[in-house]
């Protein structure tokens, strides 16, 4: 797939990020909070750090993880990384998962997600899409793409955030 050619982005949703930014708020306006309060203005050190950190953190690593489709297939984009794409002549299997304790403890991959694989062979060839940080109706845009494309395969449904298996050669 080539980037010149038109890709579909899913349009990310704020949901991953809403509990982290609450907490990093919070700490940021208790500090202050307890800066005036005590005219200690050591405390105004958190939220000088922890902002910026944080900011740093969600442009880097959660504005940087992008899922796009187009005519000729899925790609996905994130952090240090090349993009993973699988085309849709290539796709093997699209299923849901949810990670196992390592992937959560390592944040490599979405907790909850539908899985585009390709080549058996390979890999990298696959697509996750987080069933979080992506709108649900865009995903459900995109599997239907991909059943157009291989009706042959099962296919998982998302509603309301759960998904269930529709299966080849049904719409």
């Amino acid at each position: 797939m080539n980037r010149d050619q038109r890709l579909v982005p899913l349009r990310r949703t704020l949901q991953p990020y809403v509990v982290q930014t609450v907490i990093v708020l919070a700490v940021a306006v208790f500090a202050v909070y307890e800066s005036a309060v005590s005219s200690d203005w050591q405390f105004m050190w958190i939220p000088a750090i922890s902002l910026p950190l944080y900011g740093f953190y969600f442009l880097y690593f959660g504005a940087r993880y992008r899922v796009f489709w187009n005519e000729d297939g899925v790609v996905m984009r994130a952090r240090g990384g090349p993009d993973q794409q699988v085309r849709f002549d290539e796709i093997t299997s699209v299923k849901k998962e949810i990670s196992s304790a390592s992937d959560v403890l390592a944040q490599s991959r979405p907790f909850r997600r539908i899985v585009v694989s390709g080549s058996p062979n390979d890999p990298k060839a696959r697509v996750d899409i987080s069933l979080h940080h992506f709108d649900l109706s865009d995903i459900n845009k995109l599997l239907t793409v991909i059943h157009a494309h291989r009706p042959d395969l099962d296919m998982p449904t998302v509603q309301g955030g759960k998904a269930a298996s529709r299966r080849g050669g049904q719409s």
